[in-house]
């Protein structure tokens, strides 16, 4: 089980390590999903429309999507 401190510590460090995707050079953001806690590229972590993802091809770049921590390991 992680306390409140680790998780932040967890944000933190993935945001400090990877401030920017790797892929595009936009600025990465914590988003939730499935109660867990990812580090995602700004320009993806919006919702957009399928036919817009298809245009800028989206689904086959490699934009920063890494797993910081799951909510449900969290005190």
């Amino acid at each position: 089980m992680l306390n409140s401190q680790q998780v932040l510590e967890r944000i933190e460090e993935a945001q400090t390590t990877t401030p920017f995707c790797e892929e595009c050079g936009m600025p990465t953001t914590i988003s939730e999903r499935d109660a867990t806690l990812w580090l995602v590229c700004t320009s993806v972590a919006q919702p957009r429309s399928r036919i817009r993802s298809l245009l800028t091809l989206e689904f086959a770049t490699l934009h920063t999507r890494r797993q910081v921590v799951e909510l449900d390991r969290a005190a």
